[in-house]
């Protein structure tokens, strides 16, 4: 067979035609008209979020002439309208030692305070605050105590070292299940064993859970400031120390969800926010 030998003209007028055609293509999925901006959908929905929602809570504004703290405070009572969710205790079976507690305990997020008041609920400053906070020195403790975490639900700043303890004469282990820090599972098999961890990043809710025993459960609250707080047995909460300024208050309940109120603290302003929630059938 005869192979035809090309010109040198011939060769460059070929790889001119090639480089053309490779300047034509356009990579799918690159659109110039897009301006560099992403379609992240701003607008929020009314479901409630679930408890590893992957809304972290840090709405944070740019740093600014806000004072570090100041004398303002917010405080207020957490309410569910409507009848009480079934109050049947907790068993605890298949742990000698738990059931030593067997049907002791009303399962947290079904407890009930006078007049509707709403326990275990999470209430923070979810927009609003400018500055950085430096990390608190003493730890949050989450015990394991009488077969429950305890508490059920608390807060806890980012970096700051929580202390897992075990008060039990029981195997207990810790799973955390976050979606924007870590994640671990440790065995605390005797009473006395401490673990430490950090969470990194800010995050709403962490939950906690034991895998030897189902019923046991807890959510940590992560966040960059420290104004938060939890509600106690009949739904009233308080967060002092603020600085002037219109914030978001966000309140976090793992039957009922989340719902916000916009508040305006003076320089030495104390405000009342009460949320009332629906009880869920």
């Amino acid at each position: 067979m005869l192979r035809r030998i090309h010109t040198t003209a011939e060769r460059m007028s070929i790889i001119a035609t090639a480089l053309v055609g490779v300047l034509l293509v356009v990579p799918v999925g690159c659109d110039s008209s897009s301006g560099g901006k992403s379609n992240s959908g701003g607008s929020s929905s009314n479901k409630a979020p679930a408890a590893n929602d992957s809304d972290d809570g840090d709405t944070s504004e740019p740093a600014g002439d806000q004072p570090m703290f100041g004398e303002g405070k917010v405080s207020g009572r957490i309410t569910v309208k409507g009848a009480k969710p079934n109050n049947q205790k907790l068993a605890m079976t298949g742990d000698q030692y738990c059931t030593t507690f067997d049907k002791q305990f009303v399962p947290p997020k079904n407890q009930i305070g006078e007049d509707g008041g709403l326990p275990h609920t999470f209430v923070y400053i979810k927009k609003g605050i400018r500055n950085k906070y430096p990390v608190p020195e003493d730890a949050v403790v989450l015990d394991q105590s009488k077969c429950m975490y305890d508490p059920h639900i608390l807060g806890i700043q980012v970096d700051q070292t929580l202390k897992i303890t075990n008060s039990d004469n029981t195997a207990h282990n810790v799973h955390a299940q976050p979606k924007r820090n870590e994640k671990f599972n440790v065995a605390q098999p005797t009473a006395g064993v401490v673990t430490e961890k950090e969470f990194h990043r800010p995050e709403i809710m962490v939950k906690f859970k034991c895998d030897v025993h189902g019923w046991m459960s807890a959510y940590v609250g992560v966040v960059k400031h420290p104004f938060f707080a939890v509600t106690d047995e009949n739904g009233n909460f308080a967060i002092e120390k603020l600085p002037p300024g219109t914030y978001t208050l966000a309140t976090w309940h793992e039957l009922y969800g989340e719902r916000e109120a916009e508040v305006t603290i003076a320089d030495d302003g104390a405000e009342t926010v009460d949320i009332e929630y629906a009880r869920k059938n």
